[in-house]
């Protein structure tokens, strides 16, 4: 009875400790897994100081990625030599800096931002691929040694939005996916919080474009009508051809409207689901142009080309664009002097006037204003696509329009409208029909000219 016994013990020992063996290495074995990466960013976050920056805006325009916070510590502007946004390398690959602007505010406080042009700041189509944790980056003088300390903070986004996800213009058939989203992670039984930027390579989803064309008007708006030509017809054409083109590129380009369905478009289905303000951020694509003919009230007898802006921009691609356009179309800048910034480029916002009419007929149909100021951008187009960025506002309370699920994203697509020439001048109507390949030429140069910059 005694010798059963002991065997039963002996045998009870015997699967306690396999048991304790088994869950040993299988513990080992996970934590041996995740420990490279893990104890990677342990080392970078203990190496920073304790005080951390908080972002209070973070946003992503076209193709960069703009944000703006606050070190949460005193400082004096004048010990600061320099500041930068660096992206530390998780895994020992070369980290990323970038330069901002930094000023101090009245509770003493570092305040800093990368650009105040809504399409730069950090180009996310020129970073590599790696995983990085976001930090900030001060020269900060120390009078006991007489020079200068180096010091990290970590970033955390504090904005609405915690995670973002971006997809690189198609480039000889590739294309990077960029995640920035914020974690917070126990790491050998201590928390850490850090905001983190994942590269990889990859191929664009079914449903993510590169550039959007819009041919304007369509179904039952035909826009202006000039000696039996309508505007949306050759709008449709423009559009049609220019995707060819593109995509000969190796762009992934979306229309707005493609022909097969006119009848059923709806003019004020600008918002809906397939509206045309709302397609560029439903196929996330980066660019998108609004391609339109010029009307007046009179006769012209040389017209030209204009290209409407966002408010708040470098003007660089439009600028290349309106250039191309008059050289390999052989036209002219528009003689339009109203709202003209430059040669060929315009910029309109609200009026006192214009802000007037919309508050008064939102009275008259009984809803809210909306909060325009005369920084806001006029056209639908421009405006609506950009979402933060460029103060888009249709949130439904018009009854005329559904809402725009897009006008509070931080994420917006940069968009331009396009005016080719004006219908009421016969060289320029001329020049549209019988040369379109000359039109169409000048956009498909200046994207990849434009787009060659990220080689």
């Amino acid at each position: 009875m005694k010798r059963c016994r002991y065997r039963i013990g002996r045998i009870i020992f015997c699967i306690l400790l396999l048991v304790v063996i088994v869950v040993g290495v299988i513990l080992f074995i996970n934590r041996d897994k995740t420990s490279k990466e893990d104890l990677n960013i342990k080392n970078i976050i203990d190496s920073m100081q304790k005080e951390e920056a908080k972002l209070d805006k973070v946003r992503i325009y076209g193709t960069h990625l703009n944000f703006s916070g606050e070190l949460n510590k005193r400082i004096y502007l004048d010990n600061v030599d320099d500041a930068k946004i660096i992206f530390k390398n998780i895994n020992d690959g070369k980290d990323i800096k970038v330069d901002i602007e930094y000023d101090v505010n009245r509770e003493g406080h570092l305040t800093f931002y990368t650009s105040d042009k809504i399409n730069e700041g950090i180009d996310l189509e020129g970073l590599s691929i790696g995983n990085y944790i976001i930090t900030l980056k001060l020269s900060e003088k120390n009078y006991n040694t007489n020079k200068n300390d180096i010091n990290y903070y970590k970033i955390i986004n504090d904005d609405d939005t915690k995670k973002f996800t971006y997809y690189t213009i198609t480039k000889n058939d590739k294309n990077n996916k960029i995640t920035i989203n914020n974690y917070n992670k126990n790491i050998q039984e201590k928390k850490y919080s850090y905001m983190k930027v994942d590269i990889e390579d990859t191929k664009l989803p079914s449903n993510v474009y590169d550039i959007t064309i819009d041919p304007g008007h369509g179904g039952l708006d035909g826009g202006a009508v000039v000696d039996g030509y309508s505007e949306k017809d050759i709008t449709l054409e423009y559009g049609l051809l220019l995707k060819e083109k593109l995509e000969e590129l190796g762009l992934k380009v979306k229309l707005t409207r493609d022909g097969t369905n006119e009848e059923e478009l709806d003019i004020y289905d600008m918002y809906g689901d397939n509206g045309r303000a709302v397609i560029p951020n439903k196929v996330k694509s980066k660019y998108a142009f609004s391609i339109h003919l010029n009307s007046a009230e009179y006769d012209l007898n040389t017209g030209g080309v204009e290209i409407y802006v966002p408010n708040n921009t470098n003007v660089d691609l439009a600028r290349l664009l309106v250039q191309n356009i008059v050289e390999c179309a052989n036209t002219n800048y528009s003689p339009s002097s109203a709202y003209k910034i430059e040669d060929g480029l315009y910029l309109r916002t609200f009026s006192y006037y214009d802000i007037e009419a919309s508050n008064e007929q939102a009275r008259k149909d009984g809803y809210e204003p909306y909060d325009l100021t005369t920084d806001t951008t006029y056209y639908f187009f421009i405006r609506e696509t950009g979402g933060l960025n460029t103060n888009a506002y249709v949130d439904g309370r018009n009854p005329l329009y559904e809402k725009n699920k897009y006008y509070n994203s931080p994420i917006g697509v940069e968009s331009y409208l396009v005016e080719l020439g004006f219908m009421v001048s016969d060289s320029d109507l001329n020049n549209i029909i019988n040369n379109k390949d000359g039109y169409v030429d000048a956009f498909v140069k200046t994207m990849e000219e434009y787009l060659n910059k990220y080689e």
